[in-house]
């Protein structure tokens, strides 16, 4: 009886570590976009090249280990809500580009280049974190990879 009521309240807190781990990551979306959004309107110069990926990587790590979430989820579910932002705002998943195998190339690229380049950040944050165990380390592995990844990017569409 006691294992049973024991082996379910470990699935309930599990299932309220992911739920944890999906707002925090929602909310560091958020918080990154309205961040940027501001700078950007206030006319601050390099904030998607340099001072986006700082403040991104510093919300997505910071909240993640403020709240106890996963690193790597935060960063994923990060990933997914900016790449549902890179779809264009005039098509609701049916953008008028050339097919490719079916999916329409144009928009969903840059879709999945966001949510795989912020997981891929978040698995370096977290084998960097598990490592060393310094957030500061951790934290700067992130942005290392979220600088590089900008540069790359930036460097294609010019």
């Amino acid at each position: 009886m006691f294992l049973a009521a024991s082996n379910a309240s470990h699935g309930v807190s599990q299932v309220m570590f992911y739920v944890k781990t999906l707002l925090v990551g929602f909310s560091a979306a958020l918080c990154a976009w309205l961040l940027n959004r501001l700078l950007l309107h206030l006319g601050v110069h390099g904030v998607p090249a340099l001072l986006g990926p700082v403040i991104e990587e510093t919300l997505k790590t910071g909240l993640a280990l403020a709240a106890g979430a996963s690193l790597a989820g935060v960063h994923s579910t990060f990933g997914l809500i900016e790449g549902l932002w890179e779809l264009p705002a005039g098509s609701p998943l049916g953008a008028p580009a050339a097919p490719l195998r079916g999916y329409p190339v144009a928009w969903i690229g840059p879709a999945l280049a966001a949510w795989g380049g912020h997981s891929f950040f978040g698995l370096l944050v977290l084998l960097t974190y598990t490592r060393t165990g310094h957030p500061g380390t951790a934290w700067a592995m992130g942005l290392l990879a979220h600088l590089a990844w900008n540069r790359a990017v930036l460097a294609l569409h010019r």
